[in-house]
């Protein structure tokens, strides 16, 4: 069985919702209503019947024989006071006797001080001539009165009719307004499914379902970015792994086929290339653990000295090749920092081949080291091209190159800066980079205390 829709489930509760105000109101008023009639029948007989008392009064001075002019039939008085006697009237002269009582309350009887204490005394000159109680009246209503309740209770029906209408109408305005949204935010999703992950559905208010269609569109734009930037990691991949692909299985094809010979410096040219795979497959993997959270450190004491005289010899050829001043400072109470060696090598390898990479013949790469209330922060500056301001915030994305026209080459894949990011952040660091084209790059490490 299919269930109803939402718009229809809207529209009946709306229904639902004014029957039952309606209906505890038309109650409330029906009951309201004969209540109020009953008091404003017993006020009005009362007055009357105390007008009537206190002109008898005036007349006779007394009210002895009073009882036998209200006496059903008679026609001495008019017709409403006819039927006193028997709809809970009674009259009670001072001493508290019944001068006039109903079938319940017969005349001659005295009532006590309790039965008296809700009497109504009629008056003449500041004088009480008698009481007026009232036992459980049960007054009927005049033509009147009735016709006029009547009206009343039709009425409630015709405003109860309207309402429903009301209800149905601004039901339909209602769910037409509020599941717009959700409609249009169906028909994204059903374009999500198909592929088209960038979907934007418009924001018509600032409640819970506008947090939520706003939720929504910053989903889609994550993941219409996340796509793309998977999109093009993938083309980077194959494009590096193309390249030394290529020229391997060129000189494998040309070596079987009998074309060249398999001398020591071709077999070299393949080794490097086959390294170049390697390093790549490497490098993958180290993001790959970093994405999973899964980038396993060990955390011990470094001498920053004896990192930077490693450094120092591991890049000595090189520099000197360039004619590279290569400079080590930092503060003298800064002896350790506390990091994984094996990974902090990796990260100041990434920087410092970098840096040379682009520092011309006869510049000057420093590292310096200070201590800060956040922690150690480790500074690589050279003397190089610089990077373009523009390009500052990308300079850590996978495949990143200053120079996109550049080949690829056996030292650059354009994940260098990728993983030092990663591996920094896993320590709890931050990386960050300042740079200004023409004079140099600066890129600082934070790496937090103990």
């Amino acid at each position: 069985m299919k269930s109803l829709s939402i718009r229809m489930k809207f529209i009946l509760a709306f229904m639902a919702v004014v029957l039952a105000a309606i209906g505890l109101v038309g109650v409330f008023t029906s009951i309201s209503s004969v209540n109020q009639f009953q008091s404003f029948i017993e006020e009005s007989l009362m007055d009357s019947y105390s007008e009537f008392v206190i002109d008898y009064y005036e007349n006779y001075q007394t009210l002895a024989g009073i009882n036998t002019v209200l006496r059903p039939g008679r026609g001495a008085i008019p017709a409403e006071f006819k039927n006193f006697n028997r709809q809970g009237l009674i009259l009670i002269l001072p001493d508290g006797m019944i001068l006039i009582g109903d079938e319940s309350h017969h005349a001659g009887t005295v009532l006590t001080q309790n039965e008296l204490k809700n009497a109504e005394p009629i008056e003449v000159d500041g004088e009480t001539i008698a009481f007026l109680v009232v036992f459980s009246p049960q007054f009927q209503r005049n033509p009147q009165e009735e016709q006029f309740l009547e009206r009343t209770n039709l009425a409630l029906l015709y405003a109860s009719g309207i309402a429903i209408v009301l209800a149905i109408i601004l039901g339909l305005i209602f769910t037409r307004t509020l599941l717009k949204p959700l409609s249009n935010l169906n028909t994204a999703i059903g374009k999500m499914e198909k592929g088209e992950l960038l979907q934007e559905v418009q924001k018509t208010s600032n409640d819970e379902l506008g947090d939520v269609i706003e939720g929504f569109n910053q989903m889609s734009n994550a993941l219409a970015n996340a796509n793309a930037q998977r999109e093009q990691m993938t083309a980077d991949i194959a494009h590096e792994l193309r390249s030394p692909l290529t020229v391997i299985n060129g000189y494998l094809e040309a070596l079987q086929d009998g074309v060249l010979e398999a001398t020591p410096e071709r077999i070299e040219i393949i080794k490097q290339e086959v390294s170049q795979l390697n390093r790549l497959v490497s490098d993958l993997r180290t993001l790959a653990l970093a994405d999973a959270g899964q980038l396993s450190i060990i955390k011990d004491r470094v001498n920053l000295q004896t990192l930077f005289n490693h450094m120092q010899n591991a890049y000595s050829l090189i520099t000197t090749e360039k004619e590279i001043e290569f400079t080590f400072n930092k503060e003298d109470q800064l002896e350790y920092i506390y990091a994984d060696e094996g990974r902090i090598l990796q990260v100041f390898s990434n920087l410092i081949t970098n840096a040379v990479r682009h520092t011309h013949h006869g510049g000057d790469i420093f590292i310096n080291a200070y201590d800060t209330e956040k922690g150690a922060v480790i500074e690589v500056r050279d003397t190089g091209e610089g990077i373009p301001e523009d390009e500052l915030e990308v300079v850590f994305e996978r495949f990143y190159r200053a120079d996109p026209s550049r080949q690829t080459t056996s030292s650059q894949s354009g994940l260098g800066l990728s993983i030092v990011k990663a591996i920094v952040e896993t320590h709890g660091g931050e990386v960050k980079v300042t740079s200004k084209v023409g004079e140099g790059s600066t890129f600082s490490i934070l790496l937090p205390h103990e």
